[in-house]
């Protein structure tokens, strides 16, 4: 069976047009042959350990990013004409069975992979990066990949009586060889949020952690350096697995676990575009966002802006080559 059959058309809400404007809209293509970034939705959430919702994210985040302009004032790049996207829909998930979901996501991620494409994937809870991980490395052959992870929290549960959360992504990745404790980098705990048990058995697998302490105290182009080292060597790439709880709720209180003291959006919004912007990215999950946990729509919109961080880091890419 074809691994795309499990994808259903994606929602383009309509946009206000404006003469003068290039949106991210007008740079999806039909036929996916030819792209560079493939847009893929996950609307699941039966794993998450907290509030629920983010099964809700990955239309939201669509029509915000959408919307925003292919013109990034930021860095002078611009989209259009760089670089080529398809939206490939949401993967028809089965919201009672993980294992099957986690492996048709898998087999979608895979094959977007061996078809030379860049995935940007929309959760979905953090569990589901235990399968978009396990995707890239089957559509690699096998190959060895770095993952750099933006999280408040571990993510190194022990699964107990066997249960599949949003906690126990990272330490199943491990177990399973799917992922070396040297190539993975973790970037944003917290104090208060990580058992010393996990914290332990990431010293003993070699990660390399950048609790937000860290971060607040340096220049983020430094800390993303550090990254580089860690998953590039010895590896085919590397990942970038982001969940939303790593920013300050301030800035995103629509997450399953809000985190004071947790990242500013400049610094997350700065280290996305530095590492999409480096040759050896394979792509970008984004997870945790909860749009009815966010009335207000910040945590969305923020979202959005960490997607369009990595497509314009993409486009830096393919500009400079």
């Amino acid at each position: 069976m074809n691994p795309f059959a499990w994808l259903r058309p994606p929602d383009h809400s309509p946009v206000p047009p404006d003469p003068r404007d290039v949106r991210i809209v007008d740079l999806l293509q039909a036929d996916p042959s030819g792209a560079h970034v493939a847009l893929i939705g996950i609307p699941f959430d039966t794993t998450v350990i907290g509030r629920r919702g983010a099964r809700e994210a990955p239309g939201a985040i669509r029509r915000a990013l959408l919307r925003m302009t292919a013109f990034d004032l930021e860095s002078g790049v611009d989209l259009a004409g760089i670089l080529r996207l398809a939206d490939f829909g949401d993967i028809a998930v089965v919201h009672t069975d993980v294992h099957e979901t986690h492996r048709r996501i898998a087999a979608v991620v895979a094959e977007a992979v061996r078809r030379g494409l860049r995935p940007l994937v929309l959760g979905g809870d953090h569990g589901l990066s235990y399968a978009t991980i396990r995707g890239v490395r089957e559509g690699l052959g096998g190959k060895l990949i770095g993952v750099i992870q933006f999280d408040a929290h571990h993510d190194l549960r022990e699964p107990l009586e066997g249960e599949i959360t949003s906690g126990t992504p990272f330490r199943r990745l491990l177990e399973e060889g799917i992922l070396q404790g040297r190539h993975l980098v973790q970037i944003g705990l917290l104090g208060g949020r990580n058992s010393r048990a996990y914290y332990e058995f990431a010293r003993q697998h070699s990660l390399h952690i950048v609790p937000a302490a860290r971060v607040h105290q340096a220049d983020p182009r430094s800390i993303v350096q550090e990254a580089f080292e860690h998953t590039t060597s010895g590896t085919a790439g590397f990942w970038i697995s982001f969940d939303m709880d790593v920013f300050d709720s301030a800035y995103a209180p629509g997450v399953s676990a809000p985190s004071p003291g947790g990242l500013t959006a400049f610094q997350g919004l700065t280290m996305v575009r530095q590492l999409a912007a480096h040759p050896a990215c394979l792509g970008m999950d984004l997870m945790e966002t909860a749009p009815p946990l966010d009335p207000d729509g910040r945590t969305v919109a923020l979202a959005a802006a960490v997607a369009y961080r990595f497509l314009v880091g993409q486009g830096q890419l393919r500009q400079q080559h």
